[in-house]
């Protein structure tokens, strides 16, 4: 089997979704991933009139790039501060029992069934952020324990372990949830330009037609449109590369992640291996072939069916953005690569915020988008700052002898000699693009933009293309 330069999750994916035509609701939720459609879930017994916008197409965003890991065993609670690491632990163990549930009750076949979980760390000076992690599970009543894990030649120095948590296919779970959303209109291939608010009413427009909302969500990965939240200073962009293929490991059908600097995740799928390494901030290193060569060269993985890389939203306090922003207008995003988990959790709130009831209180505060600024908030949101200029000079100077630069457009030349010519700057903020030579997109080192090879838009926060014309 030839090697797939896409996600393994594409393979699940709908092409048969009948849109609409109308163009007026009570709610219209921007963005058709994970969170969009599980909020869009749990507010369709509200009898409001609701629609999802999606600019591509539904769960084929960041959604199908995602590992997919269901465990409470996460190496973000080791950056989670003490105040609180406790009510961000009960947001897990809820988010996984409203995934089981809405199994259970809807009879969803998606592979889910469980499996034991580590975390675990290689550096000594990292046992002791292990033993507070355990402190703060025990409090919260969730069975975890020491163990002696063994993977292959890391040098594991301490790990924790659980029996709660489980294998699952993301997409197959969420074509069922998107089967049973029989009151909400999907509108996909629709880019949405500019959001405006008139007497009480927001308009949304886009690259097909104005719609009209009373309630508006914002479901993407990145928020483009959130200026007065100074959204770029509140979050970094984070990209992982993954591979999945045979295990080279005696272990099967665990979840592993570290707590350290060098990441290395693992999960199981049909008997075959998933690993995520190379973590990095969008702007730090520009080369995605390194990445992806550390995957592909890694001691984990064998005769790799499918290779690709995803960008998660990490928070400057590694906690959720899930709140209300303004009257009637609702966020839920920045699940520091957890999303699975959080976007339950997440969308129960915003349904609970919209509905008006008094649940999920604790929760409300916590995830809430006007958080309190702490001293490490600044710090971190100067280095996104620094990360984003970093970016932008790196994407100035980088070169690849298959790429051609000209003032204001870049071109890349393919093996079968096809030239594809784009603009050279992402329309976001003009930064310069790069070309990744193993996906073939063009991706924007500065906020995560990505394009395809002719130049259309692929994800944010860009709202346009870069296509000039077509290939010859």
């Amino acid at each position: 089997m030839n090697m797939k330069n896409e996600s393994l999750w594409n393979n699940y994916l709908k092409n048969d979704l009948k849109s609409s035509n109308e163009d007026n609701f009570d709610v219209i939720i921007i963005g058709g991933g994970i969170a969009g459609i599980l909020s869009a879930f749990y507010l369709q017994k509200s009898n409001l009139k609701i629609a999802i916008l999606e600019r591509n197409k539904i769960l084929a965003g960041v959604t199908s790039k995602m590992t997919a890991k269901v465990t409470v065993l996460q190496d973000i609670l080791s950056k989670i501060s003490d105040k609180e690491i406790d009510s961000y632990i009960k947001s897990q163990i809820d988010g996984m029992k409203l995934l089981e549930s809405n199994i259970q009750e809807y009879n969803i076949d998606c592979d889910f069934f469980k499996n034991d979980s580590y975390l675990f760390t290689t550096c000594k000076s990292n046992i002791k952020k292990l033993n507070n992690i355990k402190t703060s599970l025990d409090k919260n009543k969730f069975k975890v324990e020491f163990s002696d894990l063994k993977l292959n030649n890391l040098d594991i120095k301490a790990s924790l372990k659980t029996s709660e948590s489980y294998e699952i296919n993301p997409i197959k779970y969420l074509n069922k949830i998107v089967d049973l959303l029989n009151y909400v209109r999907i509108i996909e291939d629709t880019n949405v330009l500019e959001v405006t608010k008139e007497n009480d009413i927001y308009n949304i427009k886009t690259n097909r037609k104005d719609y009209q909302s009373k309630i508006i969500i914002f479901a993407t990965n990145y928020p483009y449109f959130l200026k007065p939240l100074f959204f770029p200073l509140k979050v970094r962009l984070e990209k992982s590369y993954i591979g999945y293929g045979e295990s080279y490991l005696e272990m099967n059908h665990i979840n592993a992640i570290n707590i350290d600097k060098d990441v290395h995740s693992i999960r199981f799928y049909d008997d075959k291996l998933i690993y995520l390494t190379g973590s990095r901030m969008i702007a730090n290193k520009v080369n995605d072939k390194l990445g992806f060569d550390k995957v592909i060269n890694s001691n984990f993985l064998s005769n790799i069916d499918n290779l690709w890389s995803n960008i998660d939203i990490v928070t400057n306090d590694y906690l959720p953005i899930i709140g209300s922003i303004f009257k009637d207008m609702y966020i839920i995003t920045g699940f520091n690569t957890w999303g699975l988990l959080s976007s339950h959790i997440g969308a129960k709130v915003i349904a609970s915020l919209i509905m008006k009831n008094k649940s999920y209180k604790e929760y409300k505060e916590l995830f809430k988008p006007r958080r309190k600024i702490t001293l490490k908030k600044f710090v971190n949101s100067s280095i996104n700052i620094y990360e984003s200029m970093n970016g932008y000079f790196k994407g100035m100077i980088t070169k690849n002898k298959l790429i051609f630069y000209s003032k204001d457009k870049i071109m890349y030349i393919d093996n079968q000699g096809h030239n594809y010519i784009v603009k050279r700057k992402c329309p976001h903020l003009k930064c310069n693009l790069l070309f990744n030579l193993v996906e073939k997109t063009w991706d924007c080192p500065c906020h995560g933009s990505r394009f395809d090879l002719e130049g259309n838009i692929i994800s944010g926060p860009s709202k346009y293309d870069i296509k000039i014309k077509n290939v010859k």
